[in-house]
C-alpha cells in the first residue's frame, strides 16, 4: 500500500468515527489535532522490485541507494563503448555490491559482482573493488561467488579468498591493488571458516540486483 493510500485510509477512518453530521467547533479542533498527530509511515525502499524479497530484508551493506548509484555511474563509464554498441546483453546489465572496510581506514570499499554471458564464463565472472569515489582499485577476472574476507592482512589490506576455476585462491594486496586473475594465486587447502565475512553471497543471502 502506498503512502498516499495509507493517508487516505486514515482520514477516512477518522471521518467515519465522528459520523456524517457537521462537527461542532470543539469537535473540529479535536479532529484537526488527531489528524496532525497521525504519523504516516515511510514507504520501505525496495532496491529490486523485480524479485519477491521485501525491501527490509536486504543487508545494509548491499542495498544502499547512494552506493548503487555510484556503482552504476562507474560501470556505465567503464563499459560505455560496449553499451553504446549494444554489445552487453540485457541479462548482463546488472550488478550486486557489498560494502566493507578492507584496509580499516574508516571508509568502506565497494565490492561489485556481475553476471550474464558478457561478464561470466566457465572459470567465473568479472568482479571489481571500488573506493568511495568510484575509482577502480582492482578488476578481477574468472572470479566466482562468494568472496571470503580473511582476518589476516597484506600491506594493510585484508586477504581475500576468491573462488576461481572451482577452487578457493588466496588473493593478497600488493600495496597498490589485488592481483586481477585469482586463478594464478595460491590455492587455499582448507575451506574458509564460517565466521569470516562473505561478500557477494547472493546464493545464500538476499541481494538486490541493480540495473545499469
Amino acid at each position: 500500500m502506498s503512502q498516499n493510500q495509507i493517508s487516505f485510509l486514515l482520514c477516512f477512518l477518522v471521518l467515519a468515527v465522528v459520523g456524517c453530521q457537521s462537527p461542532s467547533s470543539q469537535e473540529s479542533t479535536q479532529i484537526d489535532s488527531l489528524l496532525t498527530e497521525i504519523v504516516i509511515p515511510e514507504e520501505i525502499y525496495d532496491p529490486d522490485p523485480t524479485d519477491t524479497i521485501p525491501g527490509n530484508l536486504y543487508g545494509i551493506n548491499s542495498s544502499a541507494k547512494e552506493t548503487a548509484e555510484l556503482v552504476r555511474k562507474t560501470v556505465q563509464t567503464l563499459f560505455k563503448d560496449d553499451l553504446d554498441k549494444d554489445i552487453i546483453d540485457e541479462y548482463s546489465r546488472k550488478f550486486i555490491f557489498f560494502e566493507y572496510d578492507l584496509n580499516e581506514d574508516g571508509n568502506k570499499e565497494i565490492m561489485v559482482g556481475f553476471t550474464g554471458p558478457y561478464f561470466c564464463g566457465s572459470g567465473g565472472c568479472t568482479q571489481m573493488i571500488l573506493d568511495r569515489e568510484g575509482n577502480v582499485i582492482t578488476q578481477f577476472t574468472v572470479s566466482d561467488y562468494p568472496v571470503v574476507i580473511d582476518n589476516t592482512k597484506s600491506n594493510g589490506w585484508k586477504d581475500l579468498f576468491i573462488v576461481s576455476g572451482g577452487k578457493y585462491r588466496i588473493v593478497k594486496f600488493d600495496g597498490k591493488t589485488y592481483p586481477s586473475n585469482p586463478s594464478m594465486q595460491p590455492e587455499l587447502k582448507l575451506l574458509p571458516g564460517d565466521g569470516l565475512p562473505r561478500a557477494l553471497d547472493f546464493v545464500n543471502e538476499p541481494y538486490p540486483w541493480f540495473k545499469f
